[in-house]
């Protein structure tokens, strides 16, 4: 199968890879807080909250594809009639 089959099968499915992706990142979140529990303090004060860089490393992807998109509709979008 070719990567556009790959495409359209996720276009197709987009809730259902939603879900597997939300439930992957609550799976990491957990995953940290675990392996947490069996580390030594770290050297600064960020390091002993639990998950705070697997929550810091969603949130920036996130905002940051947030404000890409932002800047592409502000930038690259024209009105219906710009051609024409």
């Amino acid at each position: 199968m070719n990567i556009l089959g790959y495409i359209e099968f996720l276009r197709r499915h987009m809730k259902t890879l939603k879900w597997v992706l939300m439930v992957y990142l609550v799976a990491l979140v957990l995953l940290d807080v675990l392996l947490h529990l069996e580390e030594a303090p770290g050297h600064f004060f960020i390091d002993r909250i639990w998950a705070f860089w697997t929550i810091f490393g969603i949130i920036g992807c996130s905002l940051l594809i947030r404000v890409a998109k932002a800047i592409a509709h502000l930038f690259l979008s024209k009105n219906e009639d710009y051609y024409g």
